[in-house]
């Protein structure tokens, strides 16, 4: 057991008859750490994965009674080649296994701080990969509800996916009618002005300014707003008082100067739609954006049956050794490069 590993002697050893051995920390989150892990199966090649453990024992009641059943419950469902994928999720006691594929270039964040903002033609491609996961989600009315740099992975091809649904929810009720948020979710520095305001709010309509902002980070190495204070943020978004950073703004095209308003728009009405953003000019500069890969159109189609298509791939719960395991169909989507 590693000495930064808080697991019992039985967790490992259940774990272990699993095929699973957990290695290090190299993450944590609020209620939650992530920890590099192995999985072998009867002789197959080891496999690199990550694993988030969350201890309920350790986290809120509101936390545990609402938001984890509904991340696991999503978690297990969603399918798409720009989303973290999910390799099976154990329960033992208190505690949650969810382990999933890892991410060897780490997140957009730490990427960026490290080599800098990235090209325009770079930041197309890592756009481009994160609006098809969030159109599959929207269309199955699944928001996200915490976008951030820190949510968007980075894969050893240098393709992006989507992690972290601690906060993803339905945003429709079983007869299709459109239920508001009124929960606040997600970061301060993506947050969008209806979410600051305090009202009840379209979560859709939120995630698209928090992809927004994730593409101004890309291209800028930096926030467009000051979060310091929130009135002063408000103020700002609804205001419209950002501009791309001097020491960039002359190498980008006049396409994303005028695409990112649309983002960052404060009035809902006129604030893109995920469709919107993915047949928008800027992305079309791009030749090999004009057709879908096999994985991404499978994907999209899937989407387009809706919440019904999910609700039938519900995973079947087999219980042993104290372990729930929900294993999700394990399809192996080919990476895209970039």
């Amino acid at each position: 057991m590693a000495k930064d590993i808080f697991n019992t002697p039985s967790e490992e050893l259940t774990l272990a008859q699993k095929g699973y051995k957990i290695l290090k920390a190299f993450g944590e989150g609020s209620y939650a750490k992530v920890y590099l892990s192995e999985f072998q199966d009867k002789g197959e090649k080891t496999r690199v994965l990550a694993c988030k453990i969350i201890d309920t024992s350790k986290a809120p009641k509101d936390f545990v009674k609402k938001f984890l059943p509904r991340e696991l419950d999503i978690l297990i469902r969603v399918n798409h080649p720009h989303i973290i994928h999910v390799h099976s999720v154990f329960q033992r006691k208190s505690k949650y296994f969810i382990f999933m594929r890892f991410a060897e270039n780490g997140d957009v964040l730490e990427f960026i701080l490290k080599k800098g903002s990235v090209s325009e033609a770079q930041a197309r491609v890592w756009f481009r990969q994160l609006s098809l996961a969030l159109q599959y989600l929207h269309n199955m009315d699944i928001a996200h509800r915490d976008l951030k740099c820190e949510n968007c992975l980075i894969t050893n091809n240098f393709n992006l996916k989507l992690a972290d649904f601690g906060f993803a929810r339905f945003v429709s009720d079983n007869n299709g009618k459109l239920l508001l948020s009124s929960t606040y979710c997600g970061s301060l520095s993506y947050a969008p002005p209806e979410i600051l305001k305090g009202a009840p709010y379209l979560p859709k309509n939120g995630d698209i300014w928090s992809l927004g902002i994730i593409l101004y980070v890309m291209l800028n190495k930096a926030m467009p707003f000051d979060d310091n204070h929130i009135k002063k943020l408000y103020e700002q978004q609804v205001s419209k008082r950002w501009n791309f950073r001097s020491k960039v703004v002359d190498s980008l095209t006049p396409q994303v100067k005028e695409f990112l308003p649309h983002l960052l728009e404060p009035k809902i009405s006129n604030r893109y739609s995920i469709d919107d953003c993915l047949s928008s000019l800027w992305l079309s500069m791009d030749p090999r954006f004009a057709t879908l890969t096999a994985a991404e159109e499978q994907a999209l189609q899937a989407s387009k049956e809706g919440r019904k298509a999910i609700d039938a791939a519900r995973p079947t719960e087999s219980k042993g050794d104290n372990v729930l395991i929900l294993k999700p169909t394990d399809h192996h989507h080919r990476e895209s490069l970039p």
